[in-house]
């Protein structure tokens, strides 16, 4: 469904050079008296519209990119905090302690399920590729309860830490789980989550700023549109080959204008 959507908005722009084509044909008779829809105008608007596109993808690209990075650098943390138990376990340290590291290795099985984009708590709300009629209903997702989202996990591991650091005897010969390993890899793990979180704040931006160069009332791409459709309306007339071919060029609201301002 969003792959449609997406190539609703470069449909979109497609058509915009097709509508500039058929002016351009006009000539001098083309001359309106709205700035914002004179030939230059709208050669401009169709030059920025690919941009804004141009933006989301690249953006898209990089979030793809930073969250792919994240899902293979957490991956193999509940095997690993399973390791680190069994590390614990071997060094004679207390059941207290023991039972307090199971319960935070505990944390990475709440949920048989694999860990998806809906965990992370990065899940956009209110898709921004789904057409929106004024009675279809906003389709939400919930995010995950099941404290396997990446934020929570990074605060188990810190705990895991916490707790192996706690205790004098361990300091295993194994340099993957030593104190200061675990460490470096807490914090490299908060880059790369920090990284994907802040790639779809910045895909989230982009987004707003395409629907609202496209969309927005009166100033959007498809208001100028309809403003420039009804211009050569009013010089050739309704029933004109000129006023026939450029309504014929369609356009999509792919976003309602209450949801872009």
């Amino acid at each position: 469904m969003s792959n449609y959507y997406e190539t609703g908005h470069a449909k979109n722009v497609a058509n915009l050079l097709r509508l500039n084509q058929l002016i351009a044909t006009f000539g001098a008779n083309y001359n309106p008296s709205n700035n914002a829809i004179k030939a230059t105008a709208l050669a401009t608007l169709y030059t920025n519209a690919n941009t804004k596109l141009s933006d989301v993808n690249n953006n898209f690209t990089t979030w793809k990119n930073a969250t792919n990075a994240r899902e293979l650098a957490f991956d193999p943390l509940r095997k690993e905090v399973t390791q680190l138990l069994g590390a614990l376990q071997s060094t004679g340290a207390t059941q207290q302690t023991i039972d307090d590291l199971a319960f935070q290795v505990n944390k990475f099985r709440t949920s048989g399920s694999k860990l998806t984009k809906a965990d992370s708590g990065i899940v956009d709300t209110t898709p921004a590729e789904k057409v929106v009629a004024p009675t279809d209903p906003i389709e939400t997702k919930t995010i995950s309860t099941s404290q396997q989202s990446y934020d929570n996990q990074l605060q188990h591991f810190q705990k895991i830490i916490l707790i192996l650091q706690s205790v004098p005897a361990y300091n295993p010969n194994e340099v993957p789980f030593k104190v200061a390993t675990l460490q470096t890899q807490l914090t490299n793990l908060s880059n790369i989550n920090n990284a994907a979180n802040t790639s779809y704040a910045n895909l989230k931006n982009a987004r707003i700023q395409r629907n609202l160069f496209f969309y927005a009332k009166d100033t959007g791409l498809l208001d100028l549109v309809k403003q420039t459709k009804a211009y050569i309306k009013s010089l050739y007339g309704s029933k004109s080959q000129q006023y026939i071919a450029a309504n014929a060029i369609k356009f999509t609201r792919v976003i309602p204008k209450k949801s872009a301002q």
